[in-house]
C-alpha cells in the first residue's frame, strides 16, 4: 500500500499537500523498495531530460541509515533501480582514512569547491579544456552546446558553473544555491555532519524528501545532534540575507556575454523570511524589491519526511523532534490481520488468532522459533551441534530436491558484544577444522572490530556459491541485526539472548525474508528461560517451545574441544602481541 499511495500523493501534492509517512513493517518485507521506488518516480519526472521542470541538479532526497554496510546496501538498490535514468545517486559513509575519504566523497557530491584551483590546458585537437585539480573536467563542448541552445538553463549551468577569470587565474564564486552533483544522497549521520561542516557548496536547502530508515534507532542516536542539524540545514535559506541576494548585481560568466545562474529554494512561506530592514528603508525601491522577493520565494517547497522500521516507535515525544506534518502511519502487520479478518465469512476473526493491535512487534510469518536450555559450559558444544544439524538439513534438502550442494546456506550466530563475537568466531574456526567438519575459512566474523573493506569482502563471500570461498557460519554482533539482506539464511542462533524485544525482532529478521521460511533458535542458560519468555511476550506470536539437541552429531568431540579452548588462549595472546592480525586466517594444526 505504501508505494502506490506515496506516488499518488506526490502526483496530487500541488492540490492537497503530501503528508509525512511512518511505516512499520516486518523485517524482510520490502521496506527499502517502499521508499526507493517513490523517490525515483518523483525525481525522474523532474529531470531536465524528462520534463524540463528542473534545469539544474540539486540534492532533492536524503536517505539516512545507521551503519555503513546497510547504507552501502541501500545505495546499491538505488543504483540498480535508477539504471537507465538520468538520476544520480551519491554515497557518504566514510570507513577508510577519514581525510582521503572525505575529499573523495566531496568530489563526487559537489560540482566544485571554493578553495580548489583550476588549470587551463588544451587537448590533442587544440580545444580549450578547464581542469580542476582533483579530477573534474569541463570542456569548450559545454559552452558550444549552450551557444546552440541559449535559452536552456541546464546548458548554461553546465557551461558556466560560477567560475570567473581573475588576474591570478580562474576562481570560484560561492553560490547561495549550492552545487550538487547528485539528486539522491545515501548517508550515515556522522559523515553527513562532516559534509555539512566541511564541504563548501554542499547544502540541504533543496531537499524534498528526508527518509530515515531504522528510524527508531536513528531518532535516538545523539551523534552531534544530527536530527536538528539536518532540519536546520534544510531551512538554512530562510535565514539568509535576502537583501544581499536581491541587490547583488548579476555576475558575468567567463564569455562576458551571459550571466552566472544561481537558483535557490524557498522552504516554506512565513518561516523566517521577512523583508530585511535594509530593503524596507529604501522607500523608492521598497515596492519593487518586495515584489522581487515575493517572486523569488513565492513557490514554497515542502520537506516530506518518511520513517521506516520494523520496530518503529509511536511515542509522540520521540517523534516530535522531527516536526512531522500530519503523518500517515502504515502498520503492515495490523493491516494484514485486518485483511484476513475481512476475507473470512462475516468478517469474523479466527479464534486461534490473537487480536490485531497496531504497534505490536512482529516477526516474519515464515519463522519457526525454538529454544534450547543448557549450562554455560555446554553452550559452545550445543552451538556446534545446532550448526552441524543445519549443515545436515541442507545436505538432505539438496539431495532430495536435486539442488546444487554448493548452493548458499548460511547460519548466523549473534553474540552480546564485539569481544564475544571475536572469541567465539576464533573458537569455532579451530573446532570446525580440528573436528573435520570443514575448513576454518567457512567460519567468518562480522563486527565493528574489522574495517569496512574487510566486512564488504565477507558479505561477498556470504553471497558466493564457490565452495572455496563460501561462508557457512557468520558470527556477528548486533551491528548486523538491522537491515542487512543476505540470501539463503537458514537459521539465526541467539548464542547470547538479547535483553530487548526489538533487538530480538531485528536479529530474527535476518532469516525468513521475502516470504521464505527460516528458524530462530535461542540458547539459554539455566534461569534465563522465564526472562526470555517474558521478553518474547512483548512480540506477537506467543511463547517459544523448547527442543532437544542431537548430541550424537558431536560424539567424540569433547577432547578436541578442550584442546581448541587451550589453542584459543594462544591465538588471543598472539593477537595481543601483534604476532597475528585479528582478521587473519588461522589453521588448527598450527595452534593445537
Amino acid at each position: 500500500m505504501v508505494i502506490p499511495d506515496v506516488i499518488e500523493s506526490e502526483r496530487n501534492a500541488h492540490l492537497r499537500g503530501a503528508r509525512d509517512v511512518c511505516c512499520h513493517a516486518p523485517t524482510g518485507s520490502g521496506k527499502t523498495l517502499a521508499f526507493v521506488l517513490p523517490l525515483l518516480t518523483a525525481l525522474y519526472n523532474e529531470t531536465p531530460e524528462k520534463s524540463g521542470a528542473r534545469g539544474v541538479r540539486r540534492l532533492r532526497a536524503l536517505v539516512v541509515l545507521p551503519g555503513r554496510d546497510l547504507a552501502k546496501q541501500v545505495y546499491d538498490v538505488f543504483v540498480r533501480s535508477a539504471k537507465g535514468s538520468h538520476i544520480k545517486i551519491g554515497l557518504a559513509v566514510g570507513g577508510g582514512k577519514k581525510r582521503a575519504d572525505l575529499v573523495s566523497e566531496r568530489r563526487s557530491l559537489v560540482v566544485g569547491t571554493y578553495h580548489e584551483t583550476f588549470d587551463e590546458t588544451r587537448d590533442s585537437e587544440g580545444s580549450f579544456i578547464r581542469r580542476k585539480n582533483g579530477g573534474l573536467a569541463e570542456s569548450a563542448a559545454a559552452r558550444s552546446r549552450h551557444s546552440f541552445d541559449p535559452t536552456s538553463i541546464h546548458a548554461a549551468l553546465e557551461a558556466f558553473d560560477g567560475t570567473v577569470r581573475k588576474d591570478n587565474g580562474l576562481q570560484k564564486v560561492p553560490k547561495m544555491g549550492g552545487q550538487s552533483a547528485v539528486d539522491i544522497l545515501v548517508a550515515t549521520p556522522g559523515r553527513l555532519i562532516d559534509h555539512l561542516d566541511a564541504t563548501p557548496g554542499f547544502t540541504l536547502q533543496h531537499l524534498r524528501f528526508l527518509v530515515i530508515d531504522e528510524a527508531d534507532r536513528l531518532v535516538n542516536q545523539p551523534y552531534q545532534n544530527w536530527v536538528s542539524r539536518v532540519l536546520e540545514a534544510s531551512n538554512s535559506l530562510n535565514k539568509c540575507n535576502v537583501s544581499e541576494y536581491v541587490k547583488a548585481p548579476l555576475q558575468h560568466a567567463p564569455d562576458g556575454m551571459t550571466f552566472i545562474i544561481d537558483p535557490i529554494t524557498h522552504r516554506n512561506a512565513g518561516s523566517g523570511l521577512s523583508v530585511p530592514s535594509s530593503i524596507a528603508s529604501d522607500k523608492d525601491n521598497v515596492n519593487s524589491e518586495v515584489g522581487l522577493v515575493s517572486g523569488l520565494f513565492g513557490h514554497p517547497v515542502p520537506l516530506r519526511k518518511m520513517l521506516f522500521s520494523a520496530t518503529l516507535t509511536q511515542d509522540p515525544q520521540k517523534l516530535a523532534r522531527l516536526g512531522l506534518g500530519n503523518p500517515k502511519h502504515y502498520d503492515a502487520n495490523f493491516l494484514k490481520r485486518i485483511g484476513r479478518m475481512e476475507e473470512t465469512p462475516g468478517g469474523t476473526r479466527n479464534n486461534n488468532e490473537p487480536d490485531a493491535k497496531a504497534g505490536t512487534y512482529f516477526v516474519p510469518e515464515g519463522l519457526t522459533e525454538r529454544m534450547v536450555e543448557c549450562t554455560a559450559e555446554q553452550k559452545p558444544l550445543v552451538l556446534l551441534a545446532l550448526l552441524l544439524g543445519e549443515e545436515n538439513n541442507h545436505a538432505h534438502s539438496t539431495s532430495t530436491r536435486k539442488v546444487d550442494r554448493n548452493s548458499v546456506n548460511l547460519s548466523i550466530v549473534f553474540t552480546s558484544s564485539v569481544d564475544s563475537t571475536h572469541r567465539l568466531a576464533r573458537l569455532l574456526q579451530l573446532l570446525w577444522e580440528a573436528g573435520g567438519f570443514g575448513a576454518s575459512s567457512a567460519i567468518a566474523e562480522f563486527s565493528s572490530s574489522i574495517n569496512a573493506k574487510q566486512r564488504a569482502a565477507i558479505l561477498r563471500r556470504c553471497r558466493s556459491s564457490d565452495a572455496t570461498k563460501k561462508v557457512s557460519v557468520l558470527v556477528c554482533s548486533d551491528g548486523m541485526s538491522r537491515g542487512m539482506d543476505l540470501p539463503s539464511v537458514s537459521a539465526v542462533i541467539n548464542y547470547d539472548v538479547p535483553a530487548f524485544a526489538k533487538t530480538y525482532v531485528h536479529r530474527c529478521g535476518r532469516t525468513a525474508r521475502a516470504g521464505r521460511e527460516g528458524k530462530a533458535i535461542s540458547v539459554l542458560k539455566g534461569g534465563q528461560v522465564s526472562k526470555f519468555q517474558k521478553m518474547r511476550s512483548l512480540i506477537d506470536g506467543g511463547s517459544v517451545k523448547g527442543i532437544g539437541v542431537k548430541m550424537d552429531l558431536i560424539k567424540g568431540v569433547l577432547p578436541i574441544y578442550k584442546n581448541c579452548v587451550k589453542a584459543l588462549q594462544r591465538v588471543i595472546i598472539a593477537e595481543e602481541n601483534d604476532e597475528l592480525l585479528p582478521s587473519e586466517a588461522i589453521e588448527a594444526q598450527q595452534w593445537i
